[in-house]
């Protein structure tokens, strides 16, 4: 007994999950990318906006909600409802922090604290 469509190795494409792994590689890439700009804010919604189109993607591929709506499509918005639920929970505990987002500033007294922490630890060598 098989639940839901049964996958024939002889009529199954590769190209749509190569494609699927060549789109999460690129994503990776801009998110790994947007980690490091320094734009503040923004790049904690660049960040979510890219973990939703990858899993977006993940769903469409891997899911194949491609066709007529069913049960799959079901725990597809459950899933995506729980998702935004979650990112939520996190967006509020990143905007309740204090001094956030961390400000990268050279002369600061926080750059200043880690310059001299290192020099110490240099200075026991």
């Amino acid at each position: 007994m098989t639940i839901g469509p049964e996958i024939h190795p002889q009529r199954a494409r590769p190209l749509p999950f190569i494609v699927a792994w060549v789109v999460m590689l690129l994503l990776g890439g801009v998110s790994l990318w947007t980690a490091f700009l320094g734009i503040g804010m923004s790049s904690v919604v660049a960040e979510f906006s890219i973990a939703a189109v990858q899993t977006a993607a993940l769903f469409i591929v891997f899911m194949r909600l491609k066709g007529a709506p069913s049960l799959k499509w079901v725990f597809a918005v459950s899933g995506f409802f729980w998702l935004s639920f979650l990112f939520g929970l996190s967006m509020t505990d990143y905007a309740d922090r204090q001094g956030w987002p961390p400000l990268y500033a050279p002369d600061g007294p926080s750059f200043q604290a880690h310059r001299s922490a290192q020099e110490h630890v240099n200075a026991g060598r």
